[in-house]
Formats: structure tokens, C-alpha cells, sequence
């Protein structure tokens, strides 16, 4: 999933939008053109009507004026607006992103769990939620540097977005721990991406050097229930199923669906 191109351009003003599809420079040509035409129809109706014929002269200067004066001006609010527009971006980004990994951060990620429970419980869809806690994370910081730690989140973020569909949502929960969004998913299909983005992890580890850093983690995933009452419950599934995956020596993922 990309994860920048989540909830771009849904409700965005027509200006700005049209600037990020087609760039300053043609947004400024069809203006200009449209100003032109205007020009032109209006100055014709204008003199046909009060001097019952079309001068050529009025028409040429018709075209002019906004032939010269329109793309000065398009041009320089266009560029504004679309700076303002990308720094508007920026913005919104930052504040839905972990600095580290780059991939959605915990407040982002449960606006959109509220408003896919909501959804369920509306519409009857399925949904499924999961958690990926590592086993051995205070190991790779105390034999590797926390630096290393950082770099292992980072690689384990980038190979977790690489395994997931465009309407999946991925977040770092905190410290360690990550968490995933399936819509329109059930546990076993959630768990079967999940299983193959472990094995991945387990044959290819993070390369620091001369040394393969192993990454042991475990999941747990939880699918709604129509009896579900509140997004809590969800979450305590999946709570439960990540620390079963756990007792049982980790390194696995474990799907409550029922």
C-alpha cells in the first residue's frame, strides 16, 4: 500500500486538485484559453448587438488583452495556490506519520478502525484487525545498538507495506509493536498475508554488516463479530490471540475469528 495516497483528493477544492492532476503550467494554458473565448464571445455579442456589425479590430484586441494579461496573472495565483496546497500536504502527512518507519502513526491508524467499525456495523461488512509484537527486540538492541533496532523496525515496516493491498491500513502502535487493518477480510485470509510476510522475515533477517540481525515476531489477529458492542472488544481479541501466539514459543501467527 501506499500510504501516502490514503485520503488524498476525496474532498479537495477544485483549484488545488486540478493543479495536483495537471500542474501549474497547463492549469495556466486552459485558463488563459477559456479567458480567451470569453474574451472573443463577449466582445462579439457586445459589438454585434450595438454597432450591428463585428469589427475585426475589437475582436484582435479581444484576444489580446487576455492573451497577455492572463497568464501573468493565472500563472502567479496557480503557483500560489499550489504551494500552499503541497504545504497543506506536508502538514497532513507529518501529523499522520511515524517519523521512523514512515508508516501510519496510532492516532491515524484508529480513526480509520473507528470509522471501518462503524462500517461493519452498519453494513454487515468484514473486517479484520491484527497486532505484530517482536519476540526478541530488547536482544537486537543489546547485541546490535539501538540504531540497529531502529533500522530492523524500518526493514520490518517496509517488507509488512510491500505484502499489503492499497485498502489495507498499517501503523506502528508503539515502541516494537505494529498493527494492521483488513477490510473486507476474515481472520484466516488476514492470517494467510500475515504468514507470508513472517516467512519472509525469518529467511532474510536484516543484513548489519557481515551479520544477518534474525527477526523472531509474533501476530495476532482478531476478526469482528456482529456481537461486538464497541471497538475494545476487537482489540482485546486481538490482544489475546498475539500473547497466545506467544506462549506457545512465537514466531507464528494465531487468528481468533470466533
Amino acid at each position: 500500500m501506499n500510504q501516502n495516497s490514503v485520503i488524498q483528493g476525496a474532498n479537495k477544492p477544485l483549484l488545488p486538485a486540478l493543479l495536483r492532476q495537471y500542474g501549474v503550467w497547463r492549469v495556466t494554458f486552459a485558463v488563459t484559453l477559456i479567458s480567451v473565448l470569453i474574451s472573443v464571445t463577449a466582445t462579439s455579442t457586445i459589438l454585434y448587438f450595438a454597432e450591428g456589425a463585428i469589427s475585426p479590430t475589437g475582436v484582435l484586441i479581444s484576444i489580446i488583452v487576455p492573451l497577455v494579461l492572463a497568464p501573468i496573472s493565472s500563472y502567479n495565483n496557480n503557483r500560489l495556490v499550489h504551494r500552499l496546497d503541497m504545504a497543506e500536504e506536508r502538514l497532513r502527512l507529518l501529523s499522520n506519520t511515524d517519523a521512523l518507519t514512515g508508516t501510519f502513526n496510532r492516532r491515524y491508524f484508529f480513526e480509520q478502525v473507528a470509522r471501518e467499525f462503524e462500517r461493519a456495523q452498519r453494513y454487515g461488512h468484514q473486517f479484520s484487525f491484527a497486532i505484530l509484537d517482536f519476540d526478541n527486540f530488547k536482544n537486537i538492541n543489546d547485541g546490535y545498538s539501538h540504531l540497529v533496532g531502529d533500522e530492523v523496525l524500518k526493514c520490518v515496516a517496509g517488507m509488512c507495506l510491500a505484502n499489503l493491498r492499497q485498502t489495507d491500513v498499517f501503523a506502528r502502535y508503539g515502541g516494537d509493536e505494529f498493527v494492521f487493518l483488513f477490510p473486507d477480510t476474515n481472520a484466516l485470509q488476514a492470517k494467510e498475508c500475515l504468514d507470508r510476510i513472517l516467512i519472509q522475515l525469518s529467511e532474510t533477517g536484516y543484513q548489519h554488516g557481515e551479520h544477518t540481525v534474525s527477526i523472531y515476531i509474533s501476530i495476532g489477529v482478531a476478526e469482528f463479530q456482529t456481537s461486538m458492542l464497541d471497538l475494545n472488544e476487537i482489540l482485546r481479541e486481538a490482544d489475546f490471540a498475539l500473547y497466545a501466539a506467544k506462549r506457545q514459543g512465537g514466531m507464528q501467527v494465531i487468528a481468533h475469528s470466533t
